[in-house]
């Protein structure tokens, strides 16, 4: 199944915030990229351990901000991970976290 998170990225929101300061742009792209990216890895490894507290801790922190960029399919799918489900799901949620990363790509 592809990942839908690429279709949904939206940076209008916080691209309006900026206006024409190019330098607090580029900061900010680069510190969402770096937690998100850190928060993947971490996602990824918890979800291997079988660390439900580190899931939680982890989706809690970022899913305001994938709400806000739009990433409402990865933050749902990270809602609905719990002990039962979770070495089922990331077959289909890594996939959706690289669609994200690569969406900053193109900013």
């Amino acid at each position: 199944m592809p990942a839908t998170t690429a279709t949904e990225f939206d940076a209008a929101f916080f691209r309006g915030l900026f206006g024409t300061d190019e330098a607090s742009w580029a900061e900010f792209i680069s510190v969402s990229l770096t937690s998100f990216k850190e928060a993947r890895e971490q996602m990824a490894e918890a979800i291997s351990t079988g660390d439900m507290e580190t899931i939680s801790k982890v989706r809690h922190a970022i899913g305001p901000s994938l709400i806000q960029w739009g990433a409402v399919t990865l933050e749902r799918s990270l809602r609905q991970l719990d002990t039962s489900n979770m070495g089922e799901s990331w077959p289909s949620i890594g996939p959706e976290f690289d669609a994200l990363l690569a969406a900053f790509d193109t900013l």
